[in-house]
C-alpha cells in the first residue's frame, strides 16, 4: 500500500508554490520556506486551518492526493469532542459528501457516525477495488453486525479500532469480536497514549490488544499547538517511559519475543532484535 508523506505536501502550479501542512511541528517550517523563496507561496492544511492561518488562494486540487494518492474521504467532520482531536476544530461536524473519489484508503473520522444509507453507498462503491484499508480509524462504539457484514463483502478488507481509554476497553472487546465473527481478520487498533493516563494504563490497554493476537499501533498524544514533535511529557510520566513505549510497540513485529520489562532501547544489537523474526 502506499505509504503516507510524514511532511509538508508541496506542488508548483505556474508561478505558485502551494504548501499543505498536517502537523503543527512542521508549520514553521513551512512559515519559513514562505519568507525565503521568490516565488509566491501558499501555506495552507490541517495546521496553518488550527493556527488561523488563512491562506491567500485556496489550495487547489485535494491535498490528500499529495499525501497519499490512494486516499479518499467519503464525510468530512466528526460529531464527537475528543479533547486530544483536532478534527472538530478544523472540520466540524459530520458532514455526508455526495460524490467522492472511489480510492482503497478511507480516511473518514467517523464513517459509521454516517447514516446506513451512506454507509451501504460507499461500501457498494468500494467492491470493485482488490482491497480496503479503514485508515482512520472506525468507532467502536457504532460497530454493528450490519457494518460487519457489509464490510465482509469486500476483498482483503482492514479495519482498524482505536482504545483511547480504559473506559472504551469493553465497546473495543465487543467491536473486535464482532469482526471476526464475521470473517474480518485483518484488524488494527490504534492506542492513544500520554494523555490523561499512566504508564500502567497505557500498557494495561496495550497488552490486552496484543493479547487478542493484534498487533496494537501506539499512537502517542501531541498537544494541537505543539511546535515540537514528541517534545509533550504529560504527568505521572518520564520522557523515557513515552520513548520506550512508542519504540517498543511500534516494532513489535521485530520485539515481539522480548517482554516489555526487560526491553531498554539500545541494549540490543540488529542481529539480536532479528531473532524474533527468524
Amino acid at each position: 500500500m502506499y505509504k503516507w508523506l510524514k511532511d509538508i505536501a508541496q506542488w508548483r502550479i505556474k508561478d505558485t508554490i502551494y504548501l499543505s501542512v498536517v502537523f503543527s511541528w512542521d508549520l514553521d517550517k513551512a512559515l519559513r520556506i514562505q519568507e525565503q523563496l521568490k516565488l509566491k507561496v501558499v501555506v495552507g492544511g490541517p495546521a496553518a486551518k488550527l493556527a488561523g492561518i488563512q491562506p491567500d488562494d485556496p489550495l487547489p486540487f485535494s491535498p490528500l492526493q499529495f499525501h497519499n494518492p490512494l486516499a479518499t474521504f467519503t464525510t468530512r467532520g466528526c460529531p464527537n469532542a475528543c479533547k486530544f482531536c483536532a478534527v472538530p476544530k478544523i472540520e466540524g461536524g459530520l458532514k455526508e459528501l455526495p460524490t467522492w473519489e472511489i480510492k482503497p484508503v478511507i480516511c473518514d473520522n467517523n464513517l459509521l457516525a454516517a447514516s446506513q444509507k451512506h454507509f451501504d453507498r460507499v461500501i457498494d462503491s468500494l467492491k470493485p477495488l482488490p482491497y480496503v484499508d479503514f485508515n482512520q480509524g472506525v468507532d467502536a462504539y457504532l460497530f454493528t453486525d450490519h457494518h460487519a457484514r457489509r464490510m465482509a463483502e469486500l476483498k482483503a478488507v482492514c479495519v482498524r479500532f482505536a482504545f483511547d481509554s480504559v473506559n472504551d476497553e469493553t465497546a473495543v472487546m465487543d467491536a473486535i469480536a464482532r469482526a471476526r465473527a464475521h470473517g474480518l481478520k485483518d484488524i488494527g487498533v490504534y492506542v492513544l497514549f500520554g494523555f490523561k493516563d499512566t504508564p500502567e494504563d497505557a500498557r494495561y490497554r496495550l497488552e490486552r490488544i496484543r493479547s487478542l493476537g493484534v498487533r496494537p499501533n501506539p499512537m502517542r498524544y501531541q498537544p494541537l499547538s505543539c511546535a515540537v514533535k514528541n517534545s509533550f511529557v504529560e504527568e505521572g510520566w518520564t520522557k523515557k517511559e513515552l520513548e520506550d513505549t512508542e519504540r517498543y510497540y511500534a516494532r513489535l513485529r521485530y520485539l515481539e519475543h522480548i517482554p516489555f520489562e526487560d526491553y531498554r532501547y539500545g541494549n540490543y544489537t540488529n542481529q539480536e532484535l532479528l531473532v524474533g523474526i527468524s
